[in-house]
């Protein structure tokens, strides 16, 4: 009866970090999303009407895909999923007659397989992140060099 008690104990904690990492997560792409948001703002603000030489716009407008296109991978990383309604999940017991979700409810748990899926949710958020981490980072280089290009 420990083994089993210590199991339970660490899939409880197991099941407490991943959906940890998934909040962290969202509210790493809130950060983000506002981040973003400020060159864009500020190419907005500045660019339209200029007159800028051929290299310097052409880095701008890479910049600003990019920024754009990484405001769209944060944005599918918050994005929820409805389809995959896994057993014992609240998109699960939406489908779920009264009786359904009690007898599920009674049911032993597959709580090693809930885990898991978990944390497949929590890696694939963070590899979004890190996807729009990298298309930022060339971003702002690409606009980093129209600004170097604009004063020389």
């Amino acid at each position: 009866m420990p083994k089993e008690l210590d199991i339970d104990a660490r899939l409880d904690a197991a099941t407490g970090t991943v959906l940890a990492e998934i909040s962290r997560t969202d509210a790493k792409s809130g950060v983000l999303l506002t981040s973003f948001s400020l060159p864009l703002a500020a190419l907005v603000a500045a660019v339209p009407g200029k007159a800028l030489p051929g290299t310097s716009a052409v880095l701008v407008g890479v910049g600003t895909v990019g920024l754009v296109a990484a405001m769209l991978v944060v944005l599918l990383v918050v994005r929820p999923r409805l389809g995959g309604a896994a057993r014992g999940s609240f998109l699960y017991w939406s489908l779920c007659t009264a009786d359904e979700l009690l007898a599920d409810l009674q049911a032993p748990a597959d709580r090693a397989t809930h885990v898991v899926h978990l944390s497949r949710i929590a890696k694939r958020k963070y590899r979004g992140l890190r996807l729009a981490g990298d298309i930022t980072a060339a971003s702002l280089v690409a606009l980093a060099a129209a600004l170097l290009s604009a004063l020389i």
